[in-house]
């Protein structure tokens, strides 16, 4: 299974991590081969030279003049040669690259297999090897310090210097590339949410400030696009009520003989395309979000159930939250009159303050919702019952106000199925601001 980042950021980085570290261990590998390496092998060739041109000279000099010539050499150049064929004592092997390497140019001077061992004289790392030359045998030294590499430690700097690098500069990067698009995500989420969020900057590389640029237009024309459907609907129901009103003034100028049940239902059907008139007006006009303001959420409850037959209410406590109370009001007012009409039992509603983000609960008897319309049911003009009867269902616009409200004040309406038989109408209120008073409401 292939690891796949979700997140655009997250997969611009591993990109650019990957093709910046490819490139710094393809330089670091051709920077030791062609600088390094080269380097490396001259300077053991002449140091594998010096050694076995120093014990030659060693074993021709004058045995008075050999000791001033071993310090001499110990001094100033720190090889140290022993004549004799006993070796120094503690020899073991030890790896270490460049002795390895000084081994090899040896082995290719002599024209035979050496092998460098190391001991410790007085905490000090020394290696060995043994010269054999025509006179006698010499061990010749070198301490550890007077190579002066340490090539563990240069490694695990550049490496930890080129992560370092290599991560910043991508993420610097990738945050570059990502950042205009997180911005414009986020403004398409405020735009589906029929809200009207401020302009993108319309900076940056030309292919995102293009992109901006349309996002930008596109918004202006949505807006624009609300706008003429708010004065078109505003325009239909003035041009209807006009004739509703005749219509009804003529209601009331028939003659005393007339039919009173005719009457009464002509009166039903002006009144009803009445509200159907004001509710689409309603919908197609500016649902959007207000001031939010601390309130009590239980004292608002009990004055949208006032003394309503039919549902069960109890305040338990206050509950003080920063909300838009007309919007909650109309949400919950919309879910109340939806449970009513569907349900020949009680309504029962909750309030559940315990958290952060309160939520009431709307609970009915009726026959639920099916999963699979739940979503659909928030359409306008949408309903389960498709015979356009009103004693069977409302217009359909009543759950559409009720979510576009709560998505213009950062609210949210969950449907679910309720524990023995209904339905269960959840609003999640806003995330709580700074002087919220949130109480235990059971």
């Amino acid at each position: 299974m292939r690891f796949r980042p979700a997140s655009l950021f997250a997969r611009v980085l591993l990109t650019l991590v990957l093709s910046f570290g490819a490139f710094a261990l393809i330089t670091f590998g051709s920077a030791l081969y062609y600088v390094l390496y080269p380097v490396v092998q001259r300077s053991t060739a002449d140091l594998a030279a010096f050694m076995e041109l120093s014990a030659r000279t060693l074993v021709l000099l004058p045995k008075p003049a050999r000791q001033d010539y071993q310090d001499k050499l110990l001094e100033e150049y720190q090889v140290r040669l022993l004549p004799g064929s006993d070796p120094p004592q503690g020899l073991d092997d030890y790896f270490y690259p460049y002795v390895f390497r000084l081994s090899q140019a040896l082995s290719q001077r002599l024209d035979r297999p050496v092998r460098m061992q190391s001991n410790l004289i007085e905490g000090r790392r020394w290696f060995w090897v043994n010269l054999e030359t025509n006179q006698d045998t010499v061990w010749a030294g070198i301490p550890r310090d007077r190579i002066g590499t340490r090539p563990l430690i240069g490694v695990l700097v550049i490496s930890a210097l080129a992560v370092l690098l290599v991560v910043l500069t991508a993420a610097i990067l990738a945050r570059r590339v990502t950042a205009p698009l997180t911005r414009l995500a986020r403004a398409a989420e405020e735009v589906a949410k029929g809200r009207s969020p401020e302009p993108l900057p319309e900076n940056g590389p030309r292919e995102l400030a293009d992109l901006a640029r349309q996002f930008n237009e596109t918004s202006q024309q949505v807006r624009e696009l609300l706008a003429d459907r708010t004065v078109l609907l505003a325009g239909i129901s003035h041009d209807l009520r006009t004739p509703l009103t005749r219509l009804r003034l003529a209601l009331e100028m028939l003659p005393d003989e007339a039919d009173p049940h005719l009457t009464a239902r002509m009166r039903r059907d002006i009144d009803e395309m009445s509200t159907q008139i004001g509710q689409a007006v309603e919908l197609g006009g500016t649902l959007g979000a207000g001031e939010r303001q601390r309130e009590d959420i239980a004292e608002l409850v009990s004055e949208v159930v006032g003394n309503r037959p039919r549902i069960a209410w109890r305040p338990l406590g206050r509950c003080i939250h920063s909300i838009n109370a007309s919007a909650l009001r109309r949400i919950l007012g919309n879910l109340i009159e939806n449970a009513l009409r569907y349900s020949n039992g009680s309504v029962e509603v909750r309030l559940d303050c315990r958290h952060e983000t309160p939520s009431l609960f709307v609970l009915d008897q009726g026959p639920g919702i099916p999963e699979s319309e739940r979503n659909a049911v928030f359409r306008p003009f949408y309903r389960l019952e498709h015979s356009r009867n009103r004693s069977t269902g409302g217009s359909g616009l009543g759950l559409a106000v009720a979510r576009q409200l709560a998505v213009a004040n950062e609210m949210e309406i969950e449907l679910g199925d309720r524990e023995g038989g209904g339905l269960i109408a959840r609003i999640r209120l806003p995330n709580a601001r700074a002087g919220d008073d949130t109480k235990v409401v059971h």
